[in-house]
């Protein structure tokens, strides 16, 4: 059990804010989330959230719960009906919808913008910055990112995961040549948002963007052409495959029947669980860098995780001595909580102290690595989010299944998109 000493000691090893919880009155306030009703997640987040209260009995949790399909909805009808959100579990697509309400807390102004990046890497703060202010707290923080699966590669004679694109279509001609049947990148084909996201992925590779910084559609271009054309080939020469969703990719990649595939940090766990060989299958699964059109440059990922962001009603609801921000200050800038949850669910921590202690773990240390440069989804940045997923999606799936040609896809997508914004 964690006493109120060990809690701040805890909190003194990974954080500057424990001189503020010991001067903490009592404190009632409400938490907004999703993952402590989910099933994966219920035991570990209850575990959690007892031990903040066992550690710090003045500040009372008031925990409310949706679904996440529902969670957002429900999040701005309660703000509509001024219900206190004192703190809330956030998607990382959804924070410029929440952040450009203009009710968010900016923790630079509650804990310290140097003394935050002492805690957690600027790169990292960053996924939870809304122009320039840190409206959020990352809680979980990665990217959809590549893995190869290294079984497979060896099998292909390919020594080492490719590093350019080059490179990268050459290690998949090869796993097709050893393995016929086999589809050597999971790459999606199918479901809009997971389409949407690795288009975006390789586009930024090829040097393009969706939108421009005056908001203007910029993805009818030479980049966006090349980047779908890239996308249309692969499927055309069998080295990608029509009909492919994440869901199809990971267990693909379990049964050693596709050599690399994008997804959410957790994809070593999928892997284990499809396998059925559990934690022995890690061997196989190397967290890589999206390869890159040339060596030097930067390689690009879909950014992904959960924030934690706060609509108390006024500054005096959420200072640096209360409920809400020790809630906060324990769930994201506390190693233990931190580790824990990267334990048992496999969520990477944020903190630079609870990374340092993972990084006898090259999978977390390189995956960790590489989403320093990822980048939020463009798309997210306009109220029709889910429009624009739409649009983007229908046009990168007319091209991977060779109804338009790369050209053509990305002239409807851009028109549609200037007339949907």
């Amino acid at each position: 059990m964690l006493t109120r000493r060990k809690f701040i000691s805890a909190v003194a090893a990974s954080s500057i804010f424990a001189p503020a919880l010991l001067k903490a009155a009592p404190n009632g306030f409400t938490y907004v989330g999703w993952s402590q009703d989910e099933a994966a997640s219920k035991a570990t987040l209850g575990k959690i959230f007892q031990q903040f209260q066992q550690g710090d009995p003045g500040a009372a949790v008031n925990v409310v719960g949706f679904p996440y399909a529902q969670m957002q909805q429900n999040l701005f009808l309660r703000l509509r009906a001024h219900q206190p959100v004192d703190a809330a579990q956030i998607a990382l697509q959804w924070l410029p919808q929440f952040g450009a309400t203009g009710k968010m807390v900016d923790f630079n102004d509650v804990y310290g913008k140097a003394a935050l990046e002492k805690i957690i890497d600027p790169a990292i703060l960053r996924l939870g910055q809304f122009k320039g202010k840190q409206m959020s707290m990352p809680w979980s923080a990665g990217s959809i990112g590549m893995v190869a699966n290294t079984a497979v590669l060896k099998e292909a004679g390919i020594p080492e995961a490719p590093v350019t694109i080059d490179a990268f279509i050459e290690s998949l001609k090869a796993v097709k040549a050893k393995f016929p049947e086999a589809v050597p990148y999971g790459m999606s084909t199918k479901d809009n948002a997971s389409m949407t996201a690795d288009f975006q992925t390789w586009l930024w590779t090829f040097g393009g963007h969706i939108f421009d910084e005056q908001g203007q559609v910029v993805v009818n271009s030479p980049a966006g052409v090349r980047a779908l054309g890239f996308m249309s080939d692969l499927v055309k020469d069998r080295l990608a495959a029509k009909d492919t969703d994440r869901y199809d990719a990971r267990r693909l990649f379990a049964q050693n029947r596709c050599a690399f595939y994008q997804d959410a940090p957790l994809a070593r766990g999928f892997a284990r669980d499809n396998s059925g060989k559990g934690a022995a299958f890690d061997v196989n699964v190397e967290s890589i860098a999206t390869p890159v059109v040339k060596k030097g440059d930067v390689p690009r990922s879909f950014a992904w995780g959960h924030v934690l962001g706060s609509f108390a009603q006024d500054k005096q609801s959420f200072d640096v001595k209360s409920g809400p921000a020790r809630f906060v200050s324990y769930l994201s800038m506390t190693d233990e909580p931190q580790l824990e949850y990267f334990r048992q669910i496999g969520l990477f921590p944020v903190t630079r102290s609870a990374i340092a202690k993972l990084s006898g773990d090259p999978y977390v240390a390189n995956w960790t690595k590489c989403a320093k440069s990822a980048t939020r989804d463009e798309l997210a940045l306009y109220p029709n989010v889910a429009d624009l997923t739409v649009i983007v999606g229908e046009q990168v799936q007319a091209a991977v299944l060779g109804q338009k040609t790369a050209a053509e896809a990305i002239d409807t997508m851009s028109k549609r998109l200037s007339a949907a914004i």
